[in-house]
Parts: structure tokens; sequence; C-alpha cells
């Protein structure tokens, strides 16, 4: 039925919950976006460590070759926590750009980025600052 759907945006009131996530099926989809919700009055961020996160990814499209984290509190500690499960074998053999925008993170893990962009598995894109949301406290 959603043979076609190439790109897919999850929009995250709260908590990001890899369980949750991984009900979609979408195997097509090449691009994925994670955000927080526009009316969420605080940025979403994930119900348990993210390390899981490929796993629920797969199940969703084993095709994804980019993936966007947009205006989330993930932060340094979990941006590398991700940055290390999306490097660890799975199967999300197409992934090439994984991309994290406004999600609360500093110059502090540059070098964490600097070391994935080298291993040249996939590239990581990172615009740091506080998440934005028109209703955010």
């Amino acid at each position: 039925m959603f043979d076609n759907v190439k790109r897919v945006t999850i929009q995250v009131e709260s908590k990001i919950k890899c369980d949750v996530i991984q009900r979609i099926h979408l195997p097509g989809t090449t691009e994925l976006t994670i955000q927080t919700h526009e009316s969420a009055g605080l940025p979403a961020g994930f119900h348990e460590e993210p390390t899981s996160l490929p796993k629920a990814l797969l199940i969703i499209s084993p095709q994804f070759d980019k993936v966007t984290f947009r205006d989330l509190d993930i932060g340094n500690s979990k941006m590398e926590l991700i940055l290390q499960a999306f490097r660890s074998p799975h199967n999300l053999k197409h992934l090439k750009i994984i991309r994290f925008i406004r999600c609360g993170s500093d110059e502090g893990v540059d070098g964490v980025i600097i070391a994935c962009n080298k291993d040249q598995v996939m590239e990581v894109e990172v615009e740091h600052g506080k998440p934005r949301g028109d209703n955010f406290f």
C-alpha cells in the first residue's frame, strides 16, 4: 500500500520509544527524520538508551540511506552512543548519512564526529545548538 514512500518524518511529543518506532513497516523508504512535534512544550528525548535504534530502524526499512534527528533533546553523550550504535555491525547497509540538527550538542562531541567521518562508514553532519520549537518553555 505504501511501497512508493521514500521519505518519512516521525514527530514525537515527549519520548522516542524504539518499540513504537519499529511498528512502522515501510520497506522502500530511504530517508527518515525524527523530530519533536510542532506542538510540544519541550524537546523530545529518548525513553531508553538509543543503542537499540539501528535495530528498530532496520525493521522499518533496511533501505535507509539518510537518517536525520531534528530539534531533539539528545546532547553530546547520547549522540556519541547513537553514533557508536550505528558504527557497529548492523544490516543498514545503505546508510550513508546521519544528521543531527539542533539536538543539544556542542563542540565537545566534534572529535567523535571527525572519527566517524574519517572511517568513511557513514557521513555525520551536525548543526550544534539547542532544540528550537514554537511552544518550548
